[in-house]
């Protein structure tokens, strides 16, 4: 391309025309590199015909619940890229070459790193440069060390989240990749968002891996496609070709542009990722009313996937013609397969053997109509073309199979998605394995905050479950008096930083602390004669909240325990800075609490007086609620300012929080603190829980 090295330009825009001419004339010369870049990736040649430049940008593309936006612009993914490859070789190892790319499912990871192998392949790339992409698995670390020239190669390796040896222990995998990626001219390595451990907000916004000693890796978002990249997709998915069945009247093909747009406008930000709109011609022709949501989107999908695959075996005159839903149901049964074996890949005779015994094997793999489910590979094994797809029918099995999976199914951020919109979660906690998923991004990128209620076992053949649990995403906060006119303990108001916990939707009911006594012959609390169910517990002493706790631990195998104040205060604000969580109107108080002016001298049930923000009850009045920490009148100044447990020497009594039934205003605030006595029992008094969710420790 007639590039010095000078320019170090690696990758443009422009180029892509004359790569797709150089491409077609390797099909030749260099078919087994395509080849193998097929079965781990794509199709070169397809990708590159209807390719469109995506944007980066330095921070997550979806609204943030708080904290400083970065006001850095989304940017053309090349013009980065470029920059970063160009930018010399850095004075240091400390991580600054080795990029992390992240992205939500379907939003062209992958695709972005094979167009920069193509690229290479190509011969677009400055003289002397090399190019190595791997799709991370167990061999990855002895393909990377047999690197000959690492100091003029750029090394690519995807799917970090998709690597069984980052299972449950990411950094312990990431790691050992940025050390062997220390020596490489430039390193990036994609994952989804979700799975990527350990990201924290610095002070501009911009994310740094937080407990990653030694190394500063650039982090970067691929956003979203704007409007004008999708109608680029558009214009080139749907061109006027004999395949429209308008043909060549261009008014024909504007139209159906044009309902292409409405239709992938009406499915947010779900219908701006490149892995839904490359379907547009199969979306099209599904009736629009039942394409609503993601799990919608790909169950029809799949279901025409499969209705056009068994027209095509007619066509071919296949011996044993299967019906729509029986195609389906094999599917999901090949998923089902692939889960519980551990692989990713299926040989011809074990898919014959799952999809029907009569079935011409060869003949039922090769009819997929374009876009297929299954790929062929070099080797004639089979694998679901995208993720994605093998995640659904995973979900769809968990849902409406009647065989359970014999282990915990392994919850992706993505599945656990598609569970939410079908049927919603909660009953479903206890048959996922949810130590890769993490519950705070989900709430925070969908907006929805994640619940669940541990199983408790059965009692006279009901099954009991624990108290409903909220996971909340730790972050920073101001925490104290803030806005005055509160008690002296409560200042000086003073910056805290919090991990990710769950605290309980309710403060802990009777009707749950009294299952608690039966199962382990524990005194009974008193209700004063108030009644019990779904009334708060009180008379409990603080003890007895944390007894309480152990053995919810012991019995479900999380990690429950009281909340400490900062936790409490918290999620009781819910990211305002207004005296209460529904801002300084006192005359408000009424619609969120019980107390001394509408509580009639007793308790009432839990969940009758309006949430917070983050879907929590009765914060302010009923009943007082225990902390785990010692109260200490002027310990905020000197709390430390991260995950604070209350003062470790001069403490009087544990903390309360939140105000009771004969509260009255000054009491029930955000930043009001109280104290008691541990072992004292009284009928203001009951608690809540919290977790510090094992899924999401970081």
């Amino acid at each position: 391309m007639g590039l010095g090295p000078e320019s170090l330009s690696f990758v443009n825009i422009e180029w892509m025309k004359q790569l797709y001419r150089q491409l077609k004339q390797f099909a030749d010369e260099r078919t087994q590199e395509l080849d193998l870049l097929r079965d781990d990736f794509a199709d070169p040649l397809e990708l590159t015909r209807f390719y469109v430049e995506p944007c980066l940008q330095a921070y997550r593309p979806f609204p943030r619940r708080s904290g400083v936006l970065s006001l850095d612009p989304c940017q053309p993914a090349f013009s980065l890229l470029n920059k970063f490859f160009a930018s010399g070789v850095p004075s240091n190892r400390d991580g600054s070459h080795q990029l992390v790319l992240l992205g939500e499912p379907g939003a062209g990871k992958s695709s972005l790193l094979l167009m920069l192998k193509l690229m290479h392949l190509g011969r677009f790339w400055p003289t002397g440069y090399h190019c190595l992409l791997l799709k991370l698995d167990e061999h990855t670390l002895d393909k990377i060390a047999a690197v000959d020239n690492k100091a003029k190669t750029i090394l690519l390796l995807d799917a970090l989240n998709e690597d069984k040896q980052a299972r449950n222990r990411p950094l312990e995998r990431f790691f050992p990749l940025l050390r062997a990626g220390e020596p490489f001219y430039r390193v990036i390595i994609s994952c989804r968002s979700h799975f990527f451990p350990a990201l924290t907000p610095n002070s501009m916004g911009r994310l740094r891996i937080r407990a990653l000693s030694g190394y500063n890796c650039p982090i970067l978002y691929l956003a979203p496609f704007a409007g004008h990249q999708v109608r680029q997709v558009l214009h080139k998915r749907l061109a006027r070709n004999t395949e429209n069945y308008i043909g060549f009247q261009r008014f024909g093909v504007d139209r159906r542009r044009e309902k292409a747009i409405q239709l992938l406008t009406g499915l947010g930000e779900l219908g701006r990722r490149p892995l839904i709109i490359q379907h547009i011609k199969s979306l099209l022709e599904i009736e629009g009313h039942r394409i609503r949501d993601a799990y919608r989107v790909y169950e029809s999908l799949i279901q025409y996937w499969s209705e056009k695959q068994a027209d095509t075996l007619k066509k071919s005159g296949c011996r044993c013609l299967p019906k729509r839903f029986e195609l389906f149901s094999a599917y999901v049964r090949l998923a089902r397969w692939m889960e519980e074996q551990g692989v990713h890949e299926i040989g011809e005779k074990e898919l014959q053997e799952l999809f029907c015994e009569k079935a011409e094997i060869c003949q039922l793999a090769h009819c997929c109509p374009e876009p297929a489910l299954l790929q062929e590979t070099t080797e004639h094994t089979y694998r679901f073309t995208h993720t994605t797809y093998r995640e659904f029918l995973l979900i769809h099995a968990l849902i409406y199979d009647s065989r359970p999976f014999p282990v915990a199914l392994r919850a992706t951020d993505q599945m656990v998605r598609f569970l939410d919109l079908a049927h919603g979660i909660t009953d479903y906690v206890n048959r996922l394995n949810l130590s890769e998923f993490n519950p705070f991004r989900y709430a925070e990128i969908y907006r929805t905050m994640f619940s669940w209620q541990d199983r408790l076992g059965r009692v006279r053949n009901r099954v009991m479950k624990g108290p409903e649990m909220i996971m909340l995403p730790g972050g920073r906060f101001r925490m104290g008096d803030i806005q005055g006119g509160g008690s002296g303990d409560a200042r000086p108001v003073h910056e805290v930083e919090l991990d990710n916990f769950a605290l309980s939707r309710y403060p802990v009911t009777f009707e749950e602390y009294d299952l608690y006594c039966m199962v382990t012959s524990s005194r009974k609390a008193s209700d004063n004669g108030w009644g019990r169910g779904r009334r708060p517990v009180v008379d409990v002493s603080w003890q007895d909240a944390n007894n309480y706790c152990d053995w919810l631990s012991m019995v479900t195998g999380r990690p429950y325990r009281l909340p400490t104040e900062a936790e409490w205060e918290y999620a009781c604000r819910a990211g305002t800075e207004t005296v209460y969580f529904f801002g300084n109107d006192v005359r408000l108080v009424q619609e969120y609490a019980w107390y001394a002016e509408n509580a009639g001298n007793t308790t009432h049930p839990v969940g009758q007086k309006k949430a917070n923000p983050w879907g929590l009850y009765d914060l302010y009045g009923n009943v007082w609620e225990w902390c785990a920490d010692s109260y200490k009148k002027d310990y905020y100044t000197e709390l430390p300012m991260s995950n604070p447990h209350g003062a470790e020497q001069g403490g009087v009594g544990r903390v309360l929080r939140g105000g009771s039934w004969d509260s009255g205003e000054r009491f029930v605030r955000s930043s009001f603190r109280f104290r008691l006595s541990p072992g004292l029992r009284i009928i203001r008094v009951g608690f809540r829980i919290a977790q510090g969710y094992q899924g999401c420790q970081e």
